[in-house]
């Protein structure tokens, strides 16, 4: 069995995620673990096809990465104060971030969300937690918010 001394804390600041940090609180504090919290902006991809001008979209995914950058370090702040924290902001899907920035480091267990959709929902929108778990090289920890 591996020591858990870094974890990496896969956040989406669209939802509310202090039901993960409390668990990843819970296990940095108990393991004397280094944390990084990574949350995953929308690739600029997703805005092609659509009827802007390519300037007025580059303003756009800028402004929405500079509020993402405060609200990760507030949301850090405000769940994870005194501990060792890192905080990663990626571009990109959010499976391909968690991973990538998983075998990018030296992280131990990975502590994600689920929402727990079903049906036509998990069909659209497919399932972050789920790609993660199928496609880690280390454990991940994944939670639901009514736990």
């Amino acid at each position: 069995m591996r020591t858990i001394k870094h974890i990496l804390v896969a956040v989406d600041l669209m939802e509310d995620s202090s039901f993960i940090a409390a668990y990843a609180r819970l296990f940095a504090e108990k393991l004397n673990a280094k944390m990084t919290v990574v949350y995953a902006t929308p690739p600029l991809s997703q805005y092609f096809g659509l009827y802007l001008p390519q300037d007025t979209i580059a303003k756009f995914h800028e402004e929405s990465e500079q509020g993402a950058i405060r609200e990760l370090k507030e949301f850090v702040e405000k769940h994870f104060e005194g501990l060792d924290v890192e905080r990663r902001l990626a571009n990109g899907h959010p499976q391909d971030v968690v991973l990538g920035v998983a075998r990018e480091g030296d992280f131990d267990l990975i502590i994600i969300g689920t929402h727990s959709r079903k049906g036509v929902d998990r069909i659209m929108f497919g399932s972050v937690a789920n790609s993660v778990v199928k496609q880690s090289d280390i454990p991940v920890l994944t939670v639901r918010p009514d736990m």
